[in-house]
């Protein structure tokens, strides 16, 4: 087993954290990381139990789950996650799930060597957990728990093709996302890739799964996507979990990181020194998109 990490998703109105979700079981499986927790930044009425029901249709079940409950003003009513309810899965409400904020200072807390987060949606439990103060969990304070126990953040936020000013959602979303997305980059303290909407927004996956029982087909079903989705969140959790961008096919522009807190637009000042990086695919899109493709159809197997 390689590195521990914990993940955020939105597990949100958008169907690519679910394909997401398969990449990061399967790097599991080939022992590439061993996942800690997950965490859910996005909150709406079946979010934990269709994760859940999820998680455990993929053969994952009892993985801790976090949740910000207070994570309902992103709008949006996904119909995959009422109907994955179909799947057995043991959690039934958001109240089976620990607060994501603490989830995450348990898990640092209680980690003994350094590991990695992962985070393909918002970034207000990021943010919440570098403002916590010391409790019953740790005295350390969440600032000084990153410090000391995450080895590096690989964030799938902003677009920076425009290194002045980007748009993108995960970043701009509402008033939340995008003062936190702003703390984030000011505050974190251990090195950040991010893995931009213009990597993936022309990269389709997910198509070419053959079975209609299969959990990620019925999600894209559901999304109307059943030909393939967008694959800003599974290519950033494939990269992270190989865990080094040159061998995951990518080049990284170092630098610093910002998001305007009342906009949510990013922006970057370019230094070979920085402890930000943004990514640069290094090959065709149709390599990413079959090394992913791949991942889909050997959980069918």
């Amino acid at each position: 087993m390689n590195r521990t990490i914990m993940a955020g998703t939105d597990w949100w109105t958008d169907c690519d954290d679910v394909v997401a979700m398969r990449v990061l079981l399967w790097a599991e499986r080939e022992r590439l990381v061993r996942i800690a927790a997950i965490g859910l930044n996005a909150c709406m009425l079946h979010s934990v139990a269709s994760l859940d029901a999820f998680l455990t249709a993929e053969g994952r079940p009892g993985l801790a789950l976090g949740l910000d409950r207070q994570a309902e003003d992103f709008g949006g009513n996904p119909p995959y996650q009422e109907n994955m309810l179909e799947y057995p899965h043991a959690r039934k409400s958001n109240d089976d799930a620990e607060d994501a904020v603490r989830m995450y200072r348990r898990c640092l807390a209680e980690a003994e060597d350094r590991l990695d987060i992962i985070e393909i949606g918002y970034p207000q439990v990021l943010a919440g957990l570098l403002h916590s103060s010391g409790d019953d969990l740790s005295p350390l304070t969440g600032l000084e728990l990153v410090r000391t126990k995450v080895g590096k953040l690989w964030m799938m936020a902003g677009n920076w093709e425009d290194e002045k000013y980007g748009l993108e959602n995960n970043f701009a979303r509402n008033a939340r996302s995008r003062r936190a997305g702003h703390e984030v980059c000011k505050l974190w303290p251990t090195p950040i890739t991010f893995l931009g909407w213009e990597v993936a927004s022309d990269i389709l996956t997910g198509g070419t799964i053959a079975s209609a029982e299969d959990p990620v087909f019925r999600a894209l079903r559901d999304h109307g996507s059943p030909n393939g989705r967008s694959s800003w969140d599974p290519m950033l959790v494939l990269l992270a979990c190989i865990g080094d961008e040159e061998e995951a096919g990518y080049r990284v522009v170092k630098g610093k990181a910002s998001v305007d807190a009342e906009t949510g637009a990013n922006s970057f000042l370019a230094d070979s020194l920085g402890k930000h990086g943004y990514v640069i695919k290094m090959k065709p899109d149709r390599e990413y998109q079959a090394a992913i493709d791949r991942i889909m159809e050997s959980a069918q197997r």
